[in-house]
């Protein structure tokens, strides 16, 4: 009768041959039901059991919500037997987890935060809102969340911070006052604002910072102990902090002209310098520093971003990178042709089927190794941002105003960010990935930029 087709009269007396031939002949329908992708397969599939066959089937054609249906009511049913529980538990999360990165695919990042607190997934959830960039929500959520919630509000708070930074910055200030760990933070905040010496000392003093006198006896101080940290960042809060910028980038360029750096090794570093007053790095004087800060944070942001997954930004970084080395006259050890060679092979790493000849493919095979010793450490906090940024609003069409991304030279859909010069765009999701690996703009002036 199978065989005929006719599986309803050989379902009806399978059970006079046995349950278990029965069960195994509505699987086979299901199966087949599935296979031309027949919504009659779903009651065989309860009828059977096959919960996760009926999730499967959901999840393949993207109805998400009714196998996060079928899940709960079967999980409720299932802690009747600690087994079954635990299975159809494991089984919720991961239809949640599907649910969440579709909603945050959309630019729905709230709820796909909800879907991951929906089954206890703290760190998933606060990744989704601050990958959203919804900094404020992820902050209170975070807070009441408390001590499970430590590591993302931080980070969370850092970004808010920032982003206050350039109107507010008493209350920037409060903000990183808020985080355990506060000290280098709030150096940060006093090294970048400008003013006159008595405003300066006094947002020192509300940070529980030295005086900026007492910061430049401090910085000679650390740097006859050996402490080149110490020295850069007192050296930065002083009223000399180009200072910090020529012992910062000695250091830098020593160690990437060696072999066995990384960058969590130059990073704290390059992290550090890039707080310099504005006002001071633009200054003509400063134009090769300035212009090898710019190139280092560019490379170093390029490497930060490939470790991240932001993919769609890591081209624009190595070619801000390669244009600088070009135009500018500078000391820095890094050669176009090694930046092409990493680039070509990052592209064939994430973009199988790439035609290439076999000159270009040894030299990638080279450079993949290079690339991997140097990002493979994990820098603290990074599974909150591994995965690209999605905004509210990230799929929507484009505004009528039409803006082309000056990365790719395309028309850019959803949120838009102006670079410094009102004409030059780049998408909102873009520019917050950018700035969370490199503070520079993509113009290359010298200027923060800051899309939070």
């Amino acid at each position: 009768m199978v065989e005929l087709g006719q599986w309803e009269k050989a379902l009806a007396v399978a059970p006079g041959v046995s349950m278990k031939y029965w069960k195994k002949l509505m699987q086979r329908r299901a199966d087949q039901l599935m296979a031309d992708d027949n919504d009659d397969a779903i009651p065989y599939c309860i009828a059977t059991g096959d919960i996760k066959k009926l999730v499967s089937f959901f999840t393949s054609r993207g109805q998400l919500l009714e196998a996060l249906l079928i899940v709960q009511v079967t999980e409720g049913a299932g802690h009747q037997v600690r087994p079954a529980g635990r299975q159809y538990q494991s089984l919720l999360h991961h239809v949640c987890k599907e649910l969440a990165e579709w909603y945050f695919q959309d630019g729905c990042s709230v709820l796909a935060a909800c879907c991951h607190l929906a089954v206890d997934n703290i760190h998933s959830a606060m990744a989704s809102l601050i990958r959203g960039n919804e900094l404020e929500l992820a902050a209170c959520v975070g807070l009441v969340l408390g001590e499970a919630a430590n590591q993302s509000t931080a980070y969370c708070l850092e970004l808010l911070a920032r982003k206050m930074s350039v109107v507010l910055r008493e209350l920037s200030a409060d903000l990183l006052q808020m985080i355990p760990d506060n000290h280098v933070l709030l150096a940060k905040l006093c090294a970048f604002h400008p003013g006159s010496a008595a405003e300066i000392n006094q947002l020192h003093q509300r940070c529980g910072l030295p005086s900026l006198d007492e910061c430049s006896d401090l910085a000679v101080a650390a740097a006859a102990d050996g402490d080149l940290f110490s020295a850069v960042k007192f050296h930065l809060l002083s009223s000399e902090p180009e200072l910090a910028l020529q012992m910062g980038l000695s250091f830098l360029k020593e160690q990437l002209a060696g072999s066995d750096w990384t960058v969590d090794g130059v990073q704290p570093i390059l992290d550090l310098l890039s707080y310099i007053r504005t006002d001071r790095l633009v200054l003509p004087r400063l134009t090769q520093e300035r212009s090898e800060l710019l190139i280092l944070c560019g490379y170093i942001g390029g490497l930060l971003a490939i470790r991240r997954s932001y993919c769609s930004i890591v081209p624009a970084l190595y070619e801000f990178t390669s244009q600088l080395l070009k135009r500018r006259e500078v000391g820095v050890p890094l050669q176009i042709q090694q930046l092409s060679a990493e680039l070509e092979a990052w592209r064939a790493a994430t973009q199988p089927g790439r035609s290439a000849n076999a000159a270009v493919l040894t030299s990638c095979s080279a450079a993949r190794v290079t690339m991997a010793t140097k990002i493979q450490a994990t820098e603290p906090g990074a599974l909150v941002l591994v995965g690209p940024d999605y905004v509210t609003g990230s799929n929507l069409p484009s505004h009528s105003d039409l803006h082309l991304s000056c990365f790719t030279g395309h028309r850019i859909q959803g949120p838009v960010f102006l670079l410094e010069d009102n004409k030059s765009a780049i998408s909102l999701n873009d520019a917050l990935m950018w700035a969370k690996v490199n503070p520079f703009s993509p113009l290359g002036t010298g200027l923060r930029i800051n899309p939070f």
